[in-house]
């Protein structure tokens, strides 16, 4: 009567599973987190709402808070293209 009971992670014919951390790098830089930033910044995105308001402000163009984006971008170009 001597029956091993074994633990769910240490069945028999199997090892237990170790979590491997990653190296740390000579420089400091975690180049993997660097390229993921700048393929990020890289791509054309469409302007945010603060650049927006911000160059609406620099040509003058009127609009208010519920100004839609699209809309805020069309006034601006007609202002640009009077120019």
């Amino acid at each position: 009567m001597s029956d091993n009971i074994l633990l769910p992670k240490y069945k028999k014919g199997k090892k237990p599973v170790r979590v491997r951390k990653p190296s740390r790098p000579l420089d400091g830089i975690n180049h993997r987190i660097v390229v993921k930033q700048i393929v990020i910044s890289e791509d054309n995105a469409p302007p945010t709402r603060i650049e927006l308001i911000t160059k609406a402000d620099e040509l003058g163009v009127k609009y208010s808070k519920r100004t839609s984006d699209e809309k805020l971008l069309e006034l601006i170009n007609t202002a640009l293209k009077r120019k």
